[in-house]
């Protein structure tokens, strides 16, 4: 009876051993499952940000880098009385992207976006004037003209943000009947950039099958999987990362004052005392100069004003050495003229620009801001 009763209790232990051993079986199994469903959301999502990441990352990639800035050259008038000629720029100041071509003259849109496009003509004022911009070159974009206003010399420019297709071609022309100028400081100039590309986005596919295998695959590899979409994420997002963290480069200044400023015995470095903008503190109001902070393309432009009594002029310079651009009046009787001129340049860290005032030539301003210096970052480099 006694041995009945022990191998009784032996087989009641052994049942409720087995039974112990399924129920913590089954709490395994389900807390690897949760584990597994935590990583499957968790390479959902990490899944989700880097395709987000990646297309942004792609579309700063392939948006090309577009900026040129061009001078007709030469040393004299360029004039015609037989009908509308081209205009073909020689002198190139900056052709990045490679998108103008100065055996023609084009500028020709590699994408399509909208692009900022400038231009400025000097001439003689005893003839009329014209700088004319054409697009596909029967369009009428944008026009300089000047009527004959006797002795002296006059400045016009122009400028918009237009958008244009992928392949439409920008060009100057002078118009019948006109004429126009330039040397080698370049008066007459044409620029331009892209500011942002229109791309349509195909609409982006999803795989159900593919997610479905995903989903039903073993923890090992989600966990090899979550670890290798970490990496490409944190690739891609500290790439996007040092893309944000170009710096943000703008500056405006104006000569204040108020009155004139002549210069009679050399030139003089213009110092810009009102300053309107100066985003990054790349221009300092004490020495008049703009430091590129980092190597890239900047839009830079200024205007002058001054009676037309005596010649007036506004020059840039690059590093105290180069003249990049200039704005330069002969005398014309009584009365105030204005001439601007700007381009997007190439500059490299620590290159200097600086405004200067010819020998024998003067400008003026007051609190208004009629003679002013500005630019901006367009791209690094």
């Amino acid at each position: 009876m006694s041995r009945c009763v022990s191998v009784l209790l032996v087989l009641v232990l052994v049942a409720r051993l087995s039974s112990a051993q399924q129920v913590n079986n089954r709490a395994e199994l389900k807390e690897v499952e949760k584990v597994l469903e935590e990583l499957k959301a968790e390479r959902r999502a990490m899944s989700d940000r880097l395709q987000a990441a990646e297309r942004e990352l792609k579309r700063v990639r392939d948006t090309p880098k577009v900026a040129f800035a061009v001078s007709l050259g030469g040393n004299g008038v360029v004039k015609t009385t037989t009908g509308s000629m081209d205009l073909i720029y020689k002198d190139v100041l900056t052709n990045v992207g490679g998108a103008y071509s100065d055996a023609t003259g084009e500028f020709t849109a590699p994408i399509r976006g909208v692009y900022y496009v400038r231009f400025t003509a000097n001439a003689p004022t005893n003839f009329p004037m014209s700088a004319v911009l054409y697009k596909n070159g029967a369009e009428v974009q944008l026009i300089a003209h000047e009527q004959p206003s006797g002795e002296g010399s006059d400045t016009a420019s122009n400028g918009a943000a237009l958008l244009l297709q992928a392949g439409d071609k920008l060009k100057m022309m002078l118009w019948h009947n006109t004429h126009i100028w330039d040397n080698s400081n370049h008066h007459s100039t044409f620029s331009g950039f892209l500011l942002f590309p229109l791309v349509d986005e195909p609409p982006t596919e999803f795989d159900a099958e593919a997610e479905l295998k995903a989903l039903q695959a073993s923890l090992k590899q989600v966990q090899t999987d979550n670890l290798e979409v970490k990496e490409r994420l944190e690739s891609a997002e500290r790439e996007l990362k040092a893309t944000r963290d170009v710096p943000k480069v703008a500056f405006a200044v104006s000569l204040g004052g108020n009155g004139l400023q002549e210069a009679t015995t050399g030139r003089k470095t213009l110092i810009y005392k009102d300053v309107m903008t100066n985003i990054g503190q790349a221009y300092s109001s004490e020495t008049g100069e703009f430091t590129a902070p980092i190597r890239g393309v900047y839009y830079v432009r200024f205007t002058a004003n001054a009676p037309t009594n005596f010649p007036m002029s506004a020059v840039l310079y690059k590093n105290g050495a180069e003249v990049q651009l200039i704005a330069h009046e002969q005398p014309s009787g009584e009365g105030s003229d204005t001439a601007s001129n700007g381009a997007a340049l190439l500059l490299q860290a620590g290159d200097k620009l600086k405004m200067m005032l010819w020998h024998n030539t003067h400008i003026w301003d007051n609190s208004n801001h009629h003679s002013t210096f500005s630019g901006f970052l367009l791209f690094p480099l």
